[in-house]
């Protein structure tokens, strides 16, 4: 498929700024006439009667000349002709700063609308997405390559009006002169020298298309690789990798230095070879000009004007290059934003029960990541409105999978889950999500106020909640010993606090979310024995007439849970109320054995 015919679909972010854009045209216009034909016109007119006779200027500027100055015409003619190169050049200004204006602000609505839909994807992308990307690339995807659209849907399209124009007024002043001139009729000669330009552009342009992929996927890992560095701070200097990272970083930036050094010979190339057909084209031009006898001022206004005609011509070859540049860009562009939404709400979503009882049910569940080994296989069970449920098991059997399906991060391969009777997929996945509060192993907390950290399930909650919130989270010792309280901006992923301190504010979102459905992933695994039995009873607290769900190794956890249900190869093992049932199945009893160590 053509690339201009890729770009199609990303015109219409043009739409809410078409008028702007259209006036940014018309400068563009001003400039191509002011360049193409006012240049060569003044060229052929005016040096000629300054530097010769101006009797044999045309009719019309004497009868002009003789109504603003009288009988004073060598004068006149003389401050009319010096006046009119400012004049050209004043226009040629308007133009040029009304074009590259009105062009920007076109440019940069265009770049933000394309970033908003991609930012948008990316947010409803189901997490089985982000197993094939990388950070970088994602990165890349909404910060980077809408600029590169850009660049081809608002600056191409200028130039595609603009350049063709210019050399349009050119060639039109050329062939027009011609037919009026049997001298200038050379002028033809320096035109058919275009096709060869063609040439040398398509050839270099294949050329940056290869290069300009090589470049892509090099950049990707770049950026990615160095995000992954930024986030491992301890790693790297715990196991010495310092040097060993730097020199990666230097081989990465060499591969690009030398892919980036070849791909600029090849562009560069460009520009002198269109100058080397044309000043050849133009050296003919003259020999059979002078031959015809052409005058100085037809051959200034002949340069000129196959001067002009060139201009645009380099244009347009380096609009061809980039549209070749951008075809590696536009591919990553379209992977993400046209990527298949396969967790999405239904177009027409069944309402919940109101008020929501929580009872949850898999009927015959499987679950596989991409075409990997299944996670969860047959999996039957229906936990009670209510009723306190522990997910127990070694390390991937499948707990965690388990409730991301309830929290519907993912679709079961086969099989179907159903929230008070009505399939998950049925419903709104926004609505859902918000009946559920949820308190991960390893919490994140944004760059924000320790208040909007806790608010993140409850925007519009008080101050007043939010304290309670944190009362009950045990996170008052937490909150009192930063330097503002609650209003402490908490460094990038929360990393000024330790990882009992993050836990405790994560509990107390949960909190305040009061959501009928609780999901705890080893929520108390971070904490110590003291501040375990005061979160154990606040949990006890907050689990009450709620569907709750506990991943948990550590027993302690689990003492008040009514039910057990433990996993084991992604098959459901065990289910009881009661400890020995479960210590009965193979490989638990060292499993509840074993306690981890507080942080």
């Amino acid at each position: 498929m053509s690339i201009l015919k890729r770009l199609l679909p990303y015109y219409k972010y043009l739409k809410p700024v078409w008028f702007k854009f259209l006036v940014g045209i018309l400068f563009g216009v001003l400039f191509s006439l002011s360049s193409g034909l006012g240049v060569p016109v003044m060229a052929e007119t005016i040096f000629p009667i300054l530097f010769g006779n101006a009797s044999e200027s045309p009719e019309w500027l004497r009868l002009l000349v003789e109504r603003w100055f009288g009988d004073d015409i060598e004068n006149g003619f003389l401050i009319l002709c010096c006046l009119a190169l400012p004049g050209v050049m004043f226009l040629r200004m308007v133009g040029t700063v009304g074009n590259g204006y009105y062009m920007t602000y076109t440019g940069i609505s265009v770049v933000q609308a394309i970033q908003i839909d991609m930012f948008k994807k990316v947010q409803a992308l189901p997490l089985a997405f982000f197993h094939n990307y990388k950070t970088g690339e994602l990165n890349a995807g909404v910060m980077g390559y809408p600029n590169q659209i850009k660049s081809v849907v608002v600056d191409t399209s200028n130039d595609l009006v603009k350049q063709p124009l210019t050399l349009m007024s050119a060639v039109g002043f050329l062939v027009y002169k011609s037919f009026t001139s049997e001298s200038f009729f050379v002028a033809i000669i320096g035109v058919i020298s275009v096709p060869l330009v063609v040439f040398v552009i398509r050839r270099v342009g294949i050329y940056l298309a290869k290069r300009s992929r090589q470049l892509v996927t090099l950049g990707e890992s770049l950026g990615s690789w160095v995000l992954e560095c930024f986030q491992s701070p301890v790693e790297i200097r715990a196991y010495n990798l310092q040097e060993r990272q730097v020199n990666r970083f230097v081989e990465y930036l060499k591969s690009i230095f030398r892919l980036s050094m070849k791909s600029t010979r090849s562009s560069l190339l460009v520009s002198p070879s269109i100058e080397v057909v044309a000043g050849a084209g133009m050296a003919l031009s003259l020999y059979l000009g002078v031959k015809s006898g052409m005058t100085q001022g037809e051959f200034l206004a002949l340069a000129i004007a196959l001067s002009m005609a060139y201009s645009p011509i380099k244009r347009i070859g380096a609009i061809q290059n980039n549209l070749k540049m951008l075809e590696a860009p536009l591919e990553r562009l379209e992977a993400i934003l046209y990527a298949d939404e396969s967790v999405a709400s239904p177009a027409n979503p069944t309402p919940m029960h109101q008020p929501l009882r929580g009872q949850i049910t898999f009927e015959n569940v499987d679950f596989a990541y991409l075409a990997e080994k299944p996670v969860l296989s047959n999996i039957n069970v229906q936990i009670d409105a209510g009723q306190s449920v522990g997910l127990v098991g070694q390390s991937g059997a499948g707990k965690s999978t388990f409730v991301n399906l309830v929290l519907r991060l993912y679709d079961p391969v086969q099989g179907r889950i159903l929230l008070d009777g009505i399939d998950l997929r049925e419903l709104d996945i926004n609505e859902l999500r918000e009946q559920i509060a949820y308190v991960p192993q390893m919490p994140l907390l944004f760059n924000a106020s320790v208040a909007d950290n806790i608010r993140i399930g409850n925007p519009d909650a008080s101050d007043e909640a939010v304290h309670e919130a944190a009362r009950q989270a045990n996170a008052l010792d937490v909150i009192d010993s930063l330097p503002d309280g609650y209003e402490t901006i908490l460094s990038e992923r929360g990393n000024s606090l330790s990882g009992g301190q993050r836990q405790r504010i994560a509990i107390a979102r949960a909190f305040l979310k009061d959501a009928p459905i609780l999901v705890l992933d080893e929520a108390t695994s971070a904490l110590d024995n003291q501040s375990d039995q005061l979160i154990q009873e606040a949990l006890t607290r907050l689990a009450k007439d709620r569907t709750t769900l506990i991943i948990a190794h550590r027993m302690g956890t689990l003492k008040d849970v009514e039910r057990r249900l433990y996993f084991e190869g992604g098959s459901l093992a065990g289910d009881g109320k009661h400890v020995e049932l479960l210590e009965s199945v193979h490989g638990y009893l060292g499993l509840v054995n074993s306690e981890k160590k507080p942080v």
